[in-house]
């Protein structure tokens, strides 16, 4: 969300975001306008307006803020709706079942150009790699973010590859502009992703993308492997298991609107 938008409405909801991704069970005035850039009086008017609709409740005796009931209310309710994650875990498990490694669903949000992990089933083995779910993750390094980034137009390619920079995550990080186009166009043509250590050094990614019944990407499944554990003989059956996955996906949401 834009630091410079006047909007009330988006500075009432950015303010819920910060409190709901906040470490801290209640937030002090000044805590949240430092986090959302803006003056604590006007932090304060925009406390007191979520007060007044529940959204926000504030601590009599600290004078601090929580989240309130009705955002409870409606989060409950929103729960029960079908998630793209609903759809996809059971599709997940098989194919970890079948494999013993990390599977993950990765969701694309356009209005942000960026992408999270939704959903995870992981690896028994001793060593495999844990990943945050929910949290923002940089799209334009590893097999998850080409597998989207490839079939998005080119104009939104290229603003994502202006507003990222290309930064670094690792030493395998793609830094080069012209090599990233490449990759993606490589990324178009197989249908897949494959990675090595790009977000996370020594792991292997590879990711197939999903898409809705408008033929636009949503998100993909990933497959995370330890390099150790990685031989290419593994490409071809992981493929077919995880292409079986993404049609259950695609067949099962159809039309729908779901939430990630």
């Amino acid at each position: 969300m834009s630091r410079a938008t006047r909007d009330p409405i988006a500075k009432a909801l950015e303010a819920i975001v910060q409190l709901v991704e906040s470490s801290k069970q209640q937030v002090g005035v000044r805590e949240l306008a430092a986090s959302m850039q803006i003056s604590p009086s006007s932090a304060h008017r925009i406390l007191l307006k979520l007060v007044d609709t529940g959204f926000v409740a504030q601590e009599r005796d600290s004078q601090r803020y929580s989240l309130g009931v009705e955002f409870f209310r409606i989060a409950q309710l929103s729960s029960r709706k079908l998630s793209l994650r609903d759809i996809s875990l059971p599709a997940m498990q098989r194919i970890a079942k079948e494999f013993n490694e990390t599977v993950l669903l990765a969701v694309y949000d356009p209005a942000r150009r960026g992408m999270f992990f939704s959903a995870s089933v992981e690896s028994t083995h001793p060593l495999r790699y844990v990943i945050e779910m929910n949290k923002w993750m940089a799209i334009h390094a590893s097999a998850s973010g080409f597998a989207i980034l490839a079939f998005l137009s080119d104009e939104e390619v290229e603003t994502i590859i202006n507003q990222t920079h290309l930064s670094p995550l690792t030493a395998n990080s793609i830094t080069n502009a012209a090599e990233v186009r490449l990759e993606l166009a490589k990324v178009r043509r197989q249908g897949y992703a494959l990675s090595r250590g790009q977000r996370i050094p020594g792991a292997v990614g590879l990711a197939v993308p999903i898409f809705d019944s408008m033929h636009q990407v949503v998100g993909d499944i990933c497959v995370t492997i330890p390099e150790q554990r990685f031989d290419s003989s593994q490409i071809d059956p992981l493929l077919q298991a995880m292409r079986r996955c993404v049609r259950d996906i695609e067949e099962k949401i159809g039309s729908k609107l779901l939430s990630p």
